[in-house]
């Protein structure tokens, strides 16, 4: 057998073996049990000097779930079937690029919660998902002189939620 035949039937194996791994598309699959349907997403209580950041959150967090469509969200915890909750530990700025005069233009901004999914059905409530510091983080660059200083950080904060949202009901979903 020439090597080229030999690398071919090799990466065709190699493919195969891929194939039947158990890997699959995000978004596609879910570790919850089958009879799980209906989520109620508690405010996260936020433990930063960041007060609007708990809402932003829980705004693209509700958006988030309602788009995936695995669950039902419900008013209240009595309702659900599972509850979502946490608590932001951190939502941290610091510039990580400077310009020649050694004024920051670009930032980054980074966000860590504790967060938690517990089953709610029985008498004791259990624990079915946890990370204790789920993060994400986002860069900006802003223009030292410019008027919209502070609103490039409010958008930084929008844009960190709803990356932060989504990748946490990909991880709560997929069980990782």
């Amino acid at each position: 057998m020439n090597s080229t035949l030999r690398i071919t039937v090799l990466l065709l194996l190699l493919l195969l073996e891929l194939s039947a791994c158990g890997y699959h598309l995000v978004g596609t699959t879910s570790f919850l049990p089958e009879d799980i349907e209906t989520l109620y997403v508690e405010n996260f209580k936020n433990q930063t000097k960041w007060v609007d950041m708990d809402q932003r959150l829980m705004e693209q967090m509700t958006l988030e779930w309602v788009r995936r469509g695995r669950l039902r969200l419900v008013d209240t915890a009595d309702q659900a079937d599972v509850v979502l909750s946490g608590v932001i530990q951190r939502l941290a700025v610091i510039p990580v690029s400077y310009d020649e005069q050694g004024r920051a233009n670009e930032y980054q901004m980074s966000l860590q919660a504790g967060v938690q999914l517990k089953d709610v059905r029985g008498d004791e409530p259990e624990v079915l998902w946890e990370d204790k510091a789920f993060s994400r983080r986002t860069s900006y660059g802003v223009d030292p002189r410019a008027v919209d200083y502070f609103d490039r950080q409010n958008l930084a904060m929008d844009v960190l939620s709803k990356e932060f949202s989504s990748a946490l009901v990909t991880a709560v979903l997929e069980g990782f």
